[in-house]
């Protein structure tokens, strides 16, 4: 009989999950591993490379684990089809993972949100690489406390459509706290493929958040090339609300964020966004200052 393969990586179909499965993946978890799981699933799916940043001091040591976890099916795996050479490993969670997950909350797999199908069609999905985008954002920023000092909280944008889906939704939203600043933000990740009078709209979006909820965090547009910056920040010289745009390629911590109210485009740290008005934090469960 001959193999049933999956399109995305023709590896064979997983069977289905069985106590064995489970019972030697609980036996092979270590504290790390289960805090990737969360990772993967909080995010959707990270490559190689980001999970080697995020958890791991060396990328071998890394390819290597993961590929155990995959084995274990902790998690699975895909490489999206690309034109020219290969894409690297996107690793998801899997359905013993999940389970595991699940179980630590007191919960069924139904009621912790996980259906193997539905994770599955991030493949294929066309959002694939803002996805991935979007994470490497977090990943930059994550990465740089472990070395550095400095702190960072993130919301998904899951998270976020749940406060303030039905006025405005971010793609993430956080705060980075390096030293003596904080700056709490919303991400908007741009590809390059929506309009620029949509842009514009999101502030206006932004806008009203901050009027019904009398908060605010400075709005970051990561943008694909400096000539999109250039027209945006034409668009817009008056935001309504605190705003700051970088491109593509810099480190989110580093001095790459111009505001778009100051028409020198003075570059500023994260850290230094915090003047005036933009202290305020975004409000999420989490932001208030015994929140860590």
């Amino acid at each position: 009989m001959r193999t049933q393969t999956r399109p995305d990586h023709r590896a064979p179909v997983r069977p289905r999950t069985s106590p064995d499965t489970l019972h030697k993946l609980i036996r092979r978890l270590t504290p790390r591993d289960r805090e990737i799981m969360r990772l993967v699933w909080e995010h959707r799916t990270f490559t190689t490379e980001q999970l080697s940043r995020l958890a791991f001091g060396s990328y071998n040591v890394a390819k290597k684990r993961l590929a155990a976890l995959y084995g274990l099916r902790a998690l699975d795996r895909f490489r999206p089809w690309t034109a020219v050479g290969s894409a690297p490993w996107h690793y998801i969670l899997d359905s013993p993972g999940a389970e595991i997950l699940a179980a630590e909350q007191d919960k069924s797999v139904k009621e912790f949100g996980y259906r193997r199908d539905r994770t599955l069609t991030l493949a294929y999905r066309s959002s694939l690489a803002h996805t991935v985008g979007v994470n490497s954002v977090f990943v930059d920023l994550y990465a740089h406390t472990r070395h550095h000092g400095t702190h960072l909280r993130w919301w998904t944008a899951a998270r976020c459509a749940e406060q303030w889906g039905d006025i405005v939704r971010p793609d993430a939203a956080g705060r980075w706290t390096e030293a003596d600043s904080r700056t709490g933000f919303y991400l908007e990740y741009d590809t390059g493929t929506e309009s620029l009078r949509r842009l514009v709209a999101k502030l206006d979006a932004y806008a009203e958040l901050a009027r019904l909820t009398s908060h605010r965090g400075v709005v970051l547009f990561w943008l694909p090339s400096k000539e999109r910056e250039t027209h945006l920040r034409h668009r817009l010289a008056h935001p309504p609300v605190p705003t700051a745009t970088a491109v593509h390629g810099a480190h989110p911590a580093d001095a790459v964020w111009a505001r778009l109210s100051d028409p020198t485009a003075h570059r500023y740290r994260l850290s230094e966004l915090t003047a005036g008005p933009m202290t305020v934090q975004p409000p999420l469960p989490g932001w208030e200052e015994t929140g860590g």
